[in-house]
């Protein structure tokens, strides 16, 4: 769901209580700007202040989970609004960047990207979605659906792949995304401490991050139809293997001390 997305002004009880049905004419249609950040669902577009993209299998999960965020005032993910004539979902469109490939990210903003990674699951802490699970994970929260306002995390999109699941489940995702893990240009003490770093600022102890890593990229490995992406994954998962002692090493020594500001309280149910 590669929507980028801002607070819509429609009004709340027609956001949060209706599948509207919006009409979609010749001269809206003239008006919609393709959308290219991240890595782009084909046919995503922007109309006005909505995003408008095709509706893929699942999609009412994702609908009731982003009506149950808006309930909840979370800012961490776009709004949906309804269905347009066209068959396509509508979204809020929130203004910023979206990378369109891995890379390396600041410290500080791996620290924003922990907090809102917890905001998210936080928020649905008691969406019904979440069933017996701990949360209800986004599934894909990587850099490349995260909108950047001047430079700093600001919101998750695309939820095609929530579900119910764990914290764990979702950060050790993140964290190798994020961190790049598995990329031979930087060394494993670095990206150890960052590991480190992201789990402290989440609130969470980092004792089993190498594990929720290495988890994370097996599921996507056995789970991916994309080319290259099964390999890619295999190879950052060989190269966590190789590195884990001094992964491992590097977390011991970073865990003990105080990283930014951490995120107040222990993840709860």
């Amino acid at each position: 769901m590669k929507a980028v997305g801002t607070n819509s002004t429609k009004p709340a009880h027609l956001a949060l209580h209706t599948t509207e049905t919006l009409d979609v004419s010749a001269r809206q249609m003239a008006h919609e700007i393709p959308l290219i950040g991240g890595r782009t669902t084909t046919g995503v577009v922007r109309v006005g202040d909505t995003v408008r993209r095709p509706i893929k299998s699942g999609a009412t999960f994702a609908h009731e989970l982003l009506r149950h965020l808006q309930i909840r005032r979370c800012t961490a993910a776009p709004q949906f609004v309804g269905i347009d004539t066209a068959g396509r979902e509508i979204l809020s469109f929130i203004p910023g960047f979206v990378p369109s490939e891995l890379g390396y990210f600041s410290d500080a903003q791996l620290m924003a990207s922990a907090r809102l990674l917890r905001q998210l699951h936080d928020a649905t802490l008691d969406c019904p979605l979440r069933d017996q699970c701990e949360v209800v994970c986004h599934g894909d929260p990587s850099p490349c659906n995260c909108v950047f306002v001047d430079g700093v995390p600001t919101a998750f999109i695309d939820f095609d792949n929530a579900h119910p699941g764990t914290r764990l489940e979702d950060l050790g995702y993140a964290a190798w995304l994020w961190i790049d893990i598995g990329n031979d240009e930087r060394s494993a003490d670095a990206q150890g401490r960052r590991v480190a770093n992201f789990f402290q600022s989440y609130g969470l102890s980092a004792d089993d991050a190498i594990r929720s890593i290495v988890s994370a990229q097996i599921a996507l490995a056995r789970r991916t139809d994309v080319a290259g992406v099964r390999e890619w994954s295999n190879a950052c998962r060989m190269w966590v293997e190789r590195n884990r002692v001094k992964l491992q090493g590097a977390i011991a020594a970073r865990s003990d001390k105080p990283w930014g500001q951490r995120a107040a309280g222990a993840p709860g149910r």
